[in-house]
Protein backbone atom coordinates (compact mmCIF):
# COMPACT_ATOMS: atom_id res chain seq x y z
CA UNK A 1 0.00 0.00 0.00
CA UNK A 2 2.73 2.17 0.65
CA UNK A 3 4.11 1.81 -2.16
CA UNK A 4 1.14 2.91 -4.31
CA UNK A 5 0.85 5.67 -2.41
CA UNK A 6 4.40 6.71 -2.95
CA UNK A 7 3.90 6.02 -6.84
CA UNK A 8 0.86 8.37 -6.76
CA UNK A 9 2.29 10.86 -5.89
CA UNK A 10 4.93 10.80 -7.97
CA UNK A 11 2.96 11.05 -11.03
CA UNK A 12 0.50 13.49 -9.34
CA UNK A 13 2.66 16.28 -8.33
CA UNK A 14 4.54 18.86 -10.33
CA UNK A 15 8.78 17.75 -10.76
CA UNK A 16 10.93 20.54 -10.96
CA UNK A 17 14.16 20.03 -11.89
CA UNK A 18 17.04 21.20 -9.70
CA UNK A 19 18.42 23.09 -13.04
CA UNK A 20 16.02 25.36 -12.89
CA UNK A 21 17.48 27.02 -9.81
CA UNK A 22 20.48 27.69 -11.98
CA UNK A 23 18.49 29.26 -15.13
CA UNK A 24 19.62 32.01 -17.06
CA UNK A 25 18.14 35.07 -18.72
CA UNK A 26 16.91 33.28 -22.04
CA UNK A 27 16.92 29.87 -20.50
CA UNK A 28 13.94 27.94 -22.49
CA UNK A 29 11.84 26.43 -20.28
CA UNK A 30 10.16 23.32 -20.59
CA UNK A 31 7.06 22.41 -19.43
CA UNK A 32 6.22 18.50 -20.26
CA UNK A 33 3.01 17.32 -20.20
CA UNK A 34 3.32 13.58 -19.81
CA UNK A 35 -0.54 12.94 -19.87
CA UNK A 36 -1.10 14.95 -23.04
CA UNK A 37 2.54 13.68 -24.59
CA UNK A 38 3.34 17.58 -25.27
CA UNK A 39 5.48 20.19 -23.69
CA UNK A 40 4.49 24.16 -23.66
CA UNK A 41 7.48 26.13 -23.32
CA UNK A 42 8.64 29.88 -22.17
CA UNK A 43 12.05 32.10 -21.95
CA UNK A 44 13.61 32.61 -18.44
CA UNK A 45 14.10 36.46 -17.54
CA UNK A 46 15.23 36.35 -13.76
CA UNK A 47 13.95 36.29 -10.52
CA UNK A 48 12.04 33.19 -11.02
CA UNK A 49 9.93 34.56 -13.95
CA UNK A 50 9.43 33.59 -17.67
CA UNK A 51 7.79 35.05 -20.36
CA UNK A 52 4.94 32.83 -22.00
CA UNK A 53 2.39 32.55 -24.72
CA UNK A 54 -0.45 32.16 -22.00
CA UNK A 55 -1.56 28.60 -23.45
CA UNK A 56 0.15 27.49 -21.05
CA UNK A 57 -1.71 28.97 -18.12
CA UNK A 58 -4.90 27.10 -19.60
CA UNK A 59 -6.72 23.98 -18.32
CA UNK A 60 -4.69 21.22 -20.61
CA UNK A 61 -7.78 20.25 -22.45
CA UNK A 62 -8.70 23.35 -23.26
CA UNK A 63 -5.31 23.85 -24.90
CA UNK A 64 -5.71 20.74 -26.77
CA UNK A 65 -9.35 21.09 -27.73
CA UNK A 66 -8.07 24.76 -29.45
CA UNK A 67 -5.23 23.14 -31.16
CA UNK A 68 -7.76 20.90 -32.76
CA UNK A 69 -10.61 23.09 -33.55
CA UNK A 70 -8.13 25.45 -35.32
CA UNK A 71 -7.37 23.05 -37.50
CA UNK A 72 -10.52 21.87 -38.33
CA UNK A 73 -11.94 25.40 -38.75
CA UNK A 74 -11.26 28.04 -41.50
CA UNK A 75 -8.86 30.39 -40.11
CA UNK A 76 -10.95 33.43 -40.45
CA UNK A 77 -13.94 31.41 -38.18
CA UNK A 78 -11.29 29.73 -36.16
CA UNK A 79 -9.46 33.37 -35.21
CA UNK A 80 -13.43 34.36 -33.53
CA UNK A 81 -14.35 31.32 -32.39
CA UNK A 82 -10.81 30.63 -30.40
CA UNK A 83 -9.90 33.35 -28.22
CA UNK A 84 -6.48 35.42 -29.06
CA UNK A 85 -3.86 34.67 -25.96
CA UNK A 86 -1.77 37.25 -23.87
CA UNK A 87 2.25 36.91 -23.71
CA UNK A 88 2.95 36.83 -19.63
CA UNK A 89 5.34 37.20 -17.21
CA UNK A 90 4.68 35.46 -14.37
CA UNK A 91 6.69 33.73 -11.60
CA UNK A 92 7.17 29.95 -12.57
CA UNK A 93 4.99 29.02 -9.07
CA UNK A 94 2.42 31.06 -10.40
CA UNK A 95 1.71 29.48 -14.00
CA UNK A 96 -1.25 26.51 -13.46
CA UNK A 97 -0.03 23.24 -14.44
CA UNK A 98 -1.53 19.61 -14.89
CA UNK A 99 -0.14 17.67 -12.14
CA UNK A 100 2.58 15.46 -13.10
CA UNK A 101 3.93 18.38 -15.45
CA UNK A 102 7.70 18.24 -15.33
CA UNK A 103 9.27 21.54 -15.43
CA UNK A 104 12.59 22.16 -16.34
CA UNK A 105 15.75 24.04 -18.74
CA UNK A 106 15.58 22.89 -21.57
CA UNK A 107 17.99 24.41 -24.11
CA UNK A 108 19.47 21.19 -25.72
CA UNK A 109 15.93 20.73 -28.19
CA UNK A 110 16.87 22.92 -30.90
CA UNK A 111 19.95 23.60 -32.73
CA UNK A 112 20.08 27.32 -32.45
CA UNK A 113 22.04 29.98 -31.08
CA UNK A 114 21.24 32.16 -28.04
CA UNK A 115 20.95 35.50 -28.75
CA UNK A 116 22.80 37.83 -26.25
CA UNK A 117 20.99 39.00 -23.36
CA UNK A 118 19.92 42.22 -23.88
CA UNK A 119 18.40 41.20 -27.28
CA UNK A 120 16.21 38.46 -25.39
CA UNK A 121 15.03 41.58 -22.94
CA UNK A 122 14.69 43.80 -25.74
CA UNK A 123 12.43 40.90 -27.35
CA UNK A 124 10.63 40.28 -24.14
CA UNK A 125 9.91 43.84 -23.64
CA UNK A 126 8.22 44.21 -27.09
CA UNK A 127 6.18 40.90 -26.82
CA UNK A 128 5.10 41.57 -23.10
CA UNK A 129 1.42 41.78 -22.58
CA UNK A 130 0.37 41.27 -26.93
CA UNK A 131 -2.26 38.84 -27.78
CA UNK A 132 -1.80 36.81 -30.16
CA UNK A 133 -4.05 33.75 -32.39
CA UNK A 134 -2.64 30.35 -30.98
CA UNK A 135 -2.10 28.22 -33.61
CA UNK A 136 -0.93 24.74 -32.91
CA UNK A 137 1.09 24.51 -36.63
CA UNK A 138 1.65 27.65 -37.20
CA UNK A 139 2.10 30.03 -33.67
CA UNK A 140 2.79 28.14 -30.84
CA UNK A 141 4.41 28.45 -27.21
CA UNK A 142 7.68 26.55 -28.31
CA UNK A 143 7.70 28.92 -31.83
CA UNK A 144 7.15 31.78 -29.52
CA UNK A 145 9.88 31.00 -26.89
CA UNK A 146 12.69 29.96 -29.61
CA UNK A 147 12.13 33.23 -31.28
CA UNK A 148 12.79 34.83 -27.81
CA UNK A 149 15.67 32.87 -27.31
CA UNK A 150 17.34 33.16 -31.28
CA UNK A 151 15.27 34.97 -33.24
CA UNK A 152 14.13 31.58 -35.39
CA UNK A 153 10.38 29.91 -34.61
CA UNK A 154 10.74 26.36 -34.41
CA UNK A 155 8.50 23.87 -33.37
CA UNK A 156 10.12 20.31 -32.91
CA UNK A 157 6.83 18.66 -31.74
CA UNK A 158 4.29 18.64 -34.95
CA UNK A 159 5.63 15.30 -36.36
CA UNK A 160 5.59 15.73 -39.82
CA UNK A 161 8.25 18.59 -39.65
CA UNK A 162 11.21 18.46 -40.00
CA UNK A 163 13.49 19.11 -36.63
CA UNK A 164 14.95 22.26 -36.21
CA UNK A 165 13.67 23.79 -39.51
CA UNK A 166 12.52 27.40 -38.83
CA UNK A 167 8.45 28.39 -39.18
CA UNK A 168 9.44 30.86 -41.66
CA UNK A 169 6.26 32.78 -42.11
CA UNK A 170 5.94 32.81 -38.30
CA UNK A 171 9.67 34.31 -38.14
CA UNK A 172 8.89 36.89 -40.47
CA UNK A 173 5.79 38.34 -38.51
CA UNK A 174 7.75 38.61 -35.35
CA UNK A 175 10.52 40.40 -36.82
CA UNK A 176 7.85 42.44 -38.35
CA UNK A 177 6.27 43.59 -34.93
CA UNK A 178 9.87 44.02 -33.76
CA UNK A 179 10.46 46.39 -36.15
CA UNK A 180 7.08 48.51 -36.43
CA UNK A 181 7.82 48.76 -32.55
CA UNK A 182 11.20 49.96 -32.92
CA UNK A 183 10.19 52.44 -35.44
CA UNK A 184 7.00 53.87 -32.66
CA UNK A 185 9.63 54.30 -30.26
CA UNK A 186 11.45 56.57 -32.64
Amino acid sequence: MDLWKNFLSQITETQVDKNLSTAEIGDLIEFTYPSAGVSCWGVYVGDGHVIHFGVADEDMMLTICRGFLQQMIQNAAGDRLLRRTKIRRQHISEIKVPRGTRIKVNNNKHHLRASPEDVVKHRCATFLDQEFAYDLLNFNSEHFATFVRSGHAVCNQIPFKKKNEEHVATTQTLERIMQQRMETEI
